[in-house]
């Protein structure tokens, strides 16, 4: 699980913004928004152009870098400020991870001249430094290397293949032994790992855009289309479905009416919504983690909060959501230390933000929009 996350001079982050998972207060209900005491739901609200969408793409940097998440959300926009537009030519954009697995903490931190050129590492397990490297004051210490099981590579090659005049992007360090070590089930790295390959975002920027899924294969038995009707029905999109033949010989996905309508060229915003989080969430392999920027813009109030208890009881992973639905800001959904807003550049759990006790009674949404929680 990840426990803490911190950036500076990344997009409109010019000092550094800290996300605490482990600040975890003593709430005796919705004890399913914490586990192994670290906050495992969270909605973070702030309002427009404060930087949630901003803190999603920051903390799925590091994914990005190892690349083994290609989300053509940062893709497209790996090309638009990614450095603080008021940072100096000589500040770096500096990324911290604190990750807990069982007893071991992995903390991983590295800085970058820009999106492409990394010049500073450090990983460390349970406190003890594994390796080390800064280019700019030409400093290394891989000396404990064995601890992960990477002593046989060989990083002169490494710094030398990844020098100040390489047009491509520089490989991280961290990356270099991800994919040149063979690492045991249940080993530290293998952990980090899977665990990285699990992250999961999604935007509601990218969310109406038309996409092409293999249904034919996702649904090809009765029973697995079933339960996508099941689930769209359960959710407010009163629909039957059907698999029909095409003159190619594919199968196609259409809406089952008296003149079948083909689904993925009739789809509403909130039905391909829907459609997008099905199958990337309840299809594909299970996530680790998952981070849903504005999850709830094309959604009904009703269906947001089904949602929110969809991913509450069915996912046992850690899940980030932002929204402005304020609706959601209620003790019935989560609880006070589980409710964040980002202003100025710092996240806030709303507990936190008021020198009121908050309790199970009050009504969040009320005291937020009396201006109880401005910080």
């Amino acid at each position: 699980m990840l426990r803490k996350f911190e950036v500076k001079n990344y997009k409109n982050f010019r000092e550094t913004l800290s996300v605490d998972f482990t600040n975890v207060h003593d709430y005796r209900y919705n004890e399913y928004c914490v586990k192994n005491d670290l906050i495992n739901k969270m909605i973070i609200y702030g309002k427009n152009a404060e930087g949630k969408s901003n803190l999603g793409s920051a903390i799925f940097d590091m994914i990005n870098d190892i690349q083994m998440s290609r989300n053509p959300y940062f893709y497209r926009n790996e090309q638009r400020l990614y450095k603080n537009a008021d940072a100096h030519e000589s500040d770096l954009v500096e990324f911290f991870y604190s990750f807990q697995f069982g007893n071991d903490v992995v903390n991983y931190e590295y800085k970058k001249k820009d999106v492409n050129n990394t010049i500073f590492e450090r990983l460390s397990i349970n406190e003890k430094l594994v390796f080390y490297y800064d280019t700019e004051k030409d400093e290394r210490d891989f000396s404990n290397l064995g601890v992960i099981n990477a002593t046989e590579l060989n990083w002169e090659e490494f710094f030398e293949s990844n020098n100040d005049d390489a047009e491509s992007t520089r490989p991280t360090a961290l990356r270099y032994i991800i994919y040149n070590t063979i690492q045991k089930d249940g080993s530290i790295i293998y952990k980090l790992t899977q665990f990285i390959k699990g992250m999961r975002f999604t935007s509601s920027l990218n969310a109406n855009m038309r996409f092409h899924f293999p249904f034919d294969e996702y649904f090809e038995e009765p029973e697995e289309l079933n339960k996508f009707e099941k689930f769209l029905n359960t959710y407010g999109v009163k629909c039957k479905l059907v698999m029909l033949d095409q003159p190619d010989g594919k199968k196609e996905l259409y809406f089952d009416y008296a003149k079948p309508l083909h689904f993925a060229s009739n789809l509403s915003s909130g039905t391909l919504a829907l459609t997008r989080f099905y199958i990337q969430y309840l299809i594909r392999s299970k996530p680790t983690f998952v981070f849903m920027d504005e999850f709830d813009a094309f959604y009904h109030y009703e269906l947001s909060e089904k949602m929110v208890e969809l991913l509450e009881k069915e996912f046992d992973c850690q899940v980030v959501l932002t929204s402005h639905n304020t609706d959601l800001l209620s003790n019935s959904i989560m609880r006070p230390d589980c409710f964040m807003i980002l202003s100025n550049g710092i996240l806030t759990p709303i507990c936190e933000a008021t020198n009121r006790e908050l309790r199970q009674g009050h009504n969040l949404e009320k005291l937020y929009k009396n201006g109880e929680f401005n910080v």
